[in-house]
């Protein structure tokens, strides 16, 4: 009988242990933004174009005894880029946005970009925070490659909360790079993505 009550209190462990907490990302909730420097003779007279992400879904399944294992898959719709820009015509805010669509997102041949990752490297720190690396597979105009992505993170068993910021190469992915002003303002070939996510508990 001891046996049998030692054997279940075993399982009944392992059963708790490998119990995955699923959240899901509230986009309304959170931001995301993408930084495009310019580059060519006029760049001085104007800001870095602001991108703003909005279409974007994403899902963690984390496992609270061993984070390290979780998995995090995100989607977004790349007709949701919007070029912000507030200084800039409205014409040529249009423009911009139009070159970004057709040309270097081409978004009727790739209408999605995606992330899965493959192992999360994180470390705790003083306040229980984490701090880390999340390490996966970028699939931007129809190219996949590896990424690593710092961010810090906060997990309760309601709520997730990530944020960070990252740089990649848009030529690395075969994205063209967008001009505007009759070709003399040409972006950066590098981008600075940020985000910062809220996720929760869902249970379905």
């Amino acid at each position: 009988m001891a046996a049998i009550v030692a054997l279940s209190t075993v399982l009944s462990a392992r059963i708790f242990a490998e119990e995955t907490w699923h959240f899901r990302v509230q986009p309304e909730q959170s931001r995301f933004t993408i930084q495009v420097g310019k580059a060519g003779f006029l760049k001085v007279f104007g800001h870095d174009h602001l991108v703003s992400v909005a279409g974007f879904q994403g899902r963690v399944d984390w496992q609270p005894d061993a984070p390290e294992s979780s998995k995090v898959s995100m989607e977004v719709r790349a007709s949701s880029l919007t070029v912000e820009d507030p200084g800039m015509k409205e014409g040529e805010r249009a423009e911009v946005q139009k070159e970004m669509e057709d040309e270097a997102l081409a978004i009727d041949e790739y209408p999605k970009i995606g992330f899965e990752s493959t192992k999360l490297d994180l470390r705790k720190d003083d306040h229980g925070e984490l701090h880390g690396n999340i390490v996966g597979e970028l699939t931007l105009h129809g190219v996949t490659k590896p990424i690593e992505i710092p961010l810090h993170l906060t997990v309760s068993q309601e709520k997730l909360h990530a944020s960070g910021s990252f740089e990649l190469k848009g030529s690395d992915y075969g994205v063209p790079r967008v001009s505007g002003a009759g070709g003399t303002v040409k972006t950066q070939d590098k981008l600075k993505l940020t985000f910062d996510f809220l996720a929760t508990r869902d249970e379905s």
